[in-house]
C-alpha cells in the first residue's frame, strides 16, 4: 500500500502517517486480526463527522448571509450526505487503501458508499490530529465548494426561468409575495411567479430565496411540459 501515492493525491503529506494509517482501518480487518491489537478508524469517523459539519455549517454561514436555520441546515445535509462525502472519497481512490476483512473483499465492499464515506471523514479527523484543524478545513473546504458548485448553484431555476422567458417573448418574469405564515423564527413563504398577466407558478419555501426558487422550477416544468403558454405583450 503506497501512502506516499495516496498523500500526494491528497495534498497534504503528514507528519506522523500513523494517523493515516489509523483512518485506513476498517473494523472488519481488526476483528480478523485481533493480534494485531490495533483500533478501527470508528473513533476517528466520530471525530471527522463533528469536524465536517462545523467546517459545513461554517462556510454556508459566511457564503449565503440571506439564508436562515431551516434552508442552511437542508444544505449542509446535501453536502454532508453519504453519498456526497462517497464521491469526494472516490476523488483519491480511497476505497483502495481501506484494510477490510477478507470477507469483506469477497463481497466488494470497497464499493460501498457508507464504507467510503466513513473512511473521508475518518481521514479527515486524522488530518485535523496531524496538523490541527486549520489544515482539516484546507483540505475539506475546496472540496465543499465543488460540490456546491456542481450541486446547488446548478439549480438556479430562476435564471433558467428568465431565459426561457426573455427568450419566447422578451419579458422578464416577476415574483410576488402572496403569504407569509408561522412565528418570527420558522416562517413560510408562498411566492408567485408572472409572466405578464400569466400566472407560471407558484413555490412555497422556509425562505423568500427557497420559495422563489420552488415557484421557478414548477414553472419551468409546466412551460416544457406545454401545460401553459407564454402569451406576448400587445405592441402599442
Amino acid at each position: 500500500m503506497d501512502l506516499n501515492k495516496l498523500q500526494t493525491e491528497l495534498g497534504y503529506t503528514f507528519n506522523d502517517v500513523a494517523f493515516l494509517r489509523a483512518a485506513l482501518l476498517h473494523r472488519s480487518y481488526v476483528h480478523e486480526h485481533p493480534e494485531a491489537g490495533s483500533e478501527s478508524n470508528e473513533r476517528l469517523e466520530f471525530l471527522g463527522d463533528a469536524l465536517l459539519n462545523f467546517i459545513c455549517g461554517s462556510f454556508l454561514f459566511h457564503e449565503f448571509p440571506e439564508l436562515g436555520e431551516g434552508d442552511l441546515t437542508k444544505m449542509r445535509a446535501m453536502l454532508v450526505q453519504t453519498r456526497t462525502l462517497a464521491s469526494l472519497a472516490r476523488r483519491f481512490d480511497l476505497g483502495s487503501y481501506v484494510q477490510i476483512s477478507r470477507g469483506e473483499e469477497r463481497a466488494k465492499a470497497r464499493e460501498r458508499d457508507n464504507l467510503l464515506a466513513d473512511a473521508f471523514e475518518a481521514l479527515l479527523a486524522a488530518i485535523a490530529l496531524d496538523g490541527g484543524w486549520p489544515a482539516a478545513r484546507d483540505f475539506v473546504l475546496p472540496l465543499l465548494k465543488s460540490v456546491k458548485a456542481s450541486g446547488v448553484q446548478n439549480q438556479d431555476y430562476k435564471t433558467d426561468l428568465q431565459q426561457f422567458v426573455q427568450g419566447r417573448i422578451n419579458l422578464t418574469p416577476n415574483y410576488r409575495e402572496v403569504n407569509v405564515t408561522g412565528p418570527d423564527h420558522e416562517r413560510t413563504w408562498t411566492i408567485e411567479v408572472w409572466a405578464g398577466e400569466t400566472l407560471l407558478g407558484v413555490g412555497i419555501g422556509t425562505s423568500k430565496t427557497m420559495a422563489s426558487q420552488a415557484a421557478a422550477k414548477v414553472a419551468l416544468e409546466a412551460l416544457t411540459a406545454e401545460t401553459i403558454g407564454l402569451t406576448a405583450p400587445e405592441q402599442r
